[in-house]
């Protein structure tokens, strides 16, 4: 990868934002927003499947965290209201997993819900009259969950995650041309497990960033700053700058955030955590705040990232196109339509999930 200069950033571009009105509720409880859901889109269609919330107590007083089932349908149109129809129900309850969009269906892979975790991979298509269809595809040779996925070459690919309850490294990828052969493990990228990382393909290649790993024995937790790029031909992964802000001198980690290709060189990425007081959390150390007050605070206090961040592969750059409150989320799914982009649900500070669905058109 080449040094980045400043001469060198991705060019802002104009970038309309939004708020898109409607939101699935066949389901008790699913009205109150969703995060780590599946989602995507299959012509014309925009889907949601699955996720999950706390619509009893909330999980600052202890709540249960419920998993959905329901596979929703709404039409893309030039209008922000979406209208929201139950065209089907996933095999089980379940969120944490990947979707892809692809060839008119949306894959869907592993997650977990609160029983256990899920080596399913299958696909989701629709008949005429708008229902769901689903198609079981070779299962995972482990069960993963909070992994990240995208498609390169014709090829399903998935990175890090819970791996049979454990942080991973792994990379697996599934060739669609070639489903006999089944899942294939790739070279592991390099450093520590990431859980909950955020990843996407440009130009041949996988990009992956963000993610973090819990205390584990006597290793410490870690939260990713850096960021890395692997070349399927060539068996190999490079480093690559890690998200910032120029401007604040700051890293941003990117974990539970999101990330998709547009254009021909360009990764856009949206929310996240904030590095140092997650790191904080999941470390045991609660030095900003008692860990009994943790779950507590307002929205603002945890720092979502709320910049949307642009990296250019060419230059191995990034730069900030702007800072949108809308953004700051975790545990929310992004899904492109060229240069159209929906941010769908999430959470906007940890237990508090959100409903919101928006658009960014970047002209």
């Amino acid at each position: 990868m080449v040094s980045c200069s400043s001469e060198a950033s991705p060019r802002k571009q104009r970038v309309c934002i939004q708020q898109m009105s409607g939101f699935p509720n066949e389901e008790s409880g699913f009205s109150l927003g969703v995060s780590a859901c599946y989602a995507g889109i299959i012509g014309d269609r925009l889907i949601i499947a699955g996720g999950c919330n706390f619509p009893g107590k909330p999980a600052s007083e202890g709540g249960e965290k419920r998993f959905y089932q329901g596979i929703y349908s709404a039409k893309i149109t030039s209008d922000t209201t979406l209208v929201w129809s139950q065209v089907g129900e996933l095999p089980f309850s379940a969120a944490y997993g990947v979707s892809i969009s692809h060839s008119g269906k949306l894959f869907i892979i592993g997650g977990n819900n609160s029983e256990r975790s899920f080596s399913s991979v299958f696909s989701i298509s629709l008949t005429d009259s708008g229902k769901a269809v689903l198609d079981t595809l070779p299962s995972l040779p482990v069960t993963l969950d909070n992994m990240a996925g995208a498609i390169l070459d014709n090829a399903l690919y998935v990175v890090g995650g819970n791996e049979n309850g454990m942080p991973a490294s792994s990379v697996y990828s599934f060739c669609l041309d070639a489903p006999q052969k089944g899942w294939r493990e790739e070279i592991p990228f390099p450093g520590v497990p990431r859980v909950q990382p955020v990843c996407a393909v440009q130009n041949g290649l996988l990009f992956i960033w963000g993610g973090f790993c819990p205390r584990v024995g006597e290793r410490d937790a870690n939260v990713a700053m850096d960021g890395y790029c692997y070349q399927p031909l060539k068996k190999v992964w490079e480093p690559i700058m890690g998200a910032g802000i120029k401007e604040a001198d700051e890293k941003l980690t990117l974990t539970g955030g999101t990330s998709t290709a547009m254009s021909d060189s360009l990764i856009v990425c949206t929310g996240g955590v904030n590095k140092d007081i997650f790191w904080d959390a999941i470390s045991g150390k609660y030095s900003f705040i008692p860990r009994e007050n943790y779950l507590t605070q307002p929205v603002d206090w945890y720092r979502f990232n709320k910049n949307l961040m642009v990296y250019d592969i060419r230059h191995n750059c990034w730069a900030t196109w702007g800072e949108y409150s809308c953004l700051a989320r975790a545990g929310a799914v992004a899904v492109g339509n060229g240069r159209e982009l929906f941010i769908i649900g999430g959470e906007l500070k940890p237990g508090i999930r959100t409903t919101e669905i928006d658009r960014l058109i970047i002209e």
